[in-house]
């Protein structure tokens, strides 16, 4: 049996937050708003909580911390800062060089299974951003929520520098067949499995392989899950890109279904519909054959809306599937992000808007097409903006600030009369 190594990359951050100048209009003068610095080990506890609680909330077993894992995601992670690069490969030669790819690194520090998978992003700001982005990212969020794994090992690194350039890296493996892969080759009499371990001779008894691989019983995973709230409502990049022609679109919505309990299966139906109950029919079904890049296992299936959902909005999604000759149907909602701040949508008919000193606010530009993303921001010091999404904003004036603030980004405008 061939063990397939499945390793993925979010290139950048699914936030635009790197590619933000800050510009002094009287001067011209570029700032570039600083990134704060992270503490290492507490966003690595921030990320192993945020991870246990969304596959706990799926029906997954939690995962258990690896130290060797953590070592090749660390080296890794350390790799990434160094070069200043984003990818999964390691190039001999280079600083901090421990192995071509996932398979050798996770192999340079000990491991000994080869069933091992790898997500990252660089560019994140914070423990949050990183997971937030992934799980927009399909490939990725597949990635996180595979039935076979139930361990990982976390790596954080930033340049001291320039902070704003981070990398979040995740590997992940299964911990009983690691086990198996360290104790004796199968040597007996019946049917086994090669290529498993990283001695790709090592055999492993047929059925010690299958309880090892069963180690999750749910036999089906959805996300967002049921009742999720503060679900972000857009997705935007990943690489490889499910939607290349898309710079934005909507979250996507997925279903698996665990192979270990099905043994034919079919979505007839596959439907997202809005607070008004009305049904969201922009929309592409992928699967393992539509896939455009083959990356979907069998019995993995997402609804990806071509159009951003809404901010704070509750949605309702219905499956409908055919599993060894039976007619079921799954049901869930979830709820995108809410703010406290006032929201508010900018069109190019609406865009000027009064604020408060030192009220934060939020300004949506609902993308005009599926390439509508904000471009490069101009405005003065006496504000701060904060980038929350590539069509979103949040706004805030100081005591100091003019009574007129015009926001330029790329062809949106924005002008706010300061009160």
């Amino acid at each position: 049996m061939r063990i397939v190594i499945w390793g993925l990359i979010l290139v950048v951050s699914a936030m635009a937050h790197n590619q933000i100048n800050q510009i002094e209009p009287q001067h011209k003068e570029v700032i570039k708003k600083e990134a704060l610095a992270l503490d290492f080990e507490m966003e690595k506890l921030y990320l192993m909580n945020y991870l246990n609680e969304i596959r706990e909330a799926t029906g997954l077993v939690g995962f258990n911390s690896s130290d060797i894992l953590e070592k090749s995601a660390e080296n890794h992670a350390r790799y990434l800062i160094d070069n200043d690069v984003a990818s999964h490969y390691e190039e001999a030669g280079k600083p901090d060089f421990t192995g071509v790819s996932i398979g050798d690194r996770t192999d340079a520090a000990g491991y000994q299974s080869y069933y091992v998978s790898e997500n990252l992003s660089c560019g994140s700001r914070d423990y949050k951003e990183s997971i937030d982005g992934l799980f927009a990212a399909i490939y990725h969020r597949f990635g996180f929520l595979d039935f076979k794994i139930n361990e990982i090992g976390i790596g954080v690194n930033q340049n001291s520098s320039e902070k704003e350039k981070t990398s979040f890296v995740y590997n992940m493996g299964n911990s009983k067949l690691n086990r198996l892969c360290n104790g004796n080759s199968f040597s007996g009499y019946g049917r086994y499995i090669t290529g498993a371990c990283i001695d790709k001779a090592f055999k492993i008894e047929e059925e010690s392989f299958s309880d090892a691989s069963s180690i999750n019983s749910t036999n089906i995973v959805i996300y967002p899950y049921d009742g999720q709230v503060d679900v972000p409502p857009a997705f935007f990049e990943e690489t490889p890109d499910p939607l290349p022609e898309y710079d934005v679109s909507g979250f996507p919505i997925s279903i698996s279904f665990n192979e270990e309990h099905f043994n034919r299966l079919k979505v007839t139906s596959f439907k997202l519909f809005d607070s008004q109950n009305k049904e969201v029919t922009n929309t592409l079904l992928y699967d393992h054959k539509s896939d455009i890049h083959h990356k979907f296992k069998k019995f993995e299936f997402a609804l990806f809306p071509l159009e951003r959902l809404e901010w704070n909005s509750e949605y309702r999604v219905k499956v409908e599937y055919i599993a060894n000759g039976a007619k079921k149907e799954k049901e869930w909602h979830f709820k995108t992000r809410t703010f406290e701040a006032k929201l508010h949508t900018v069109t190019a008919q609406n865009h000027t808007f009064k604020v408060q000193k030192n009220v934060s606010e939020i300004f949506y530009f609902k993308p005009l097409s599926k390439t509508d993303v904000l471009g490069n921001i101009e405005y003065p010091q006496s504000v701060d903006v904060t980038i929350i999404d590539n069509n979103t904003i949040r706004f805030t004036a100081s005591d100091d600030a003019p009574n007129e603030v015009k926001l330029n980004f790329g062809k949106h405008k924005l002008l706010l009369r300061v009160e």
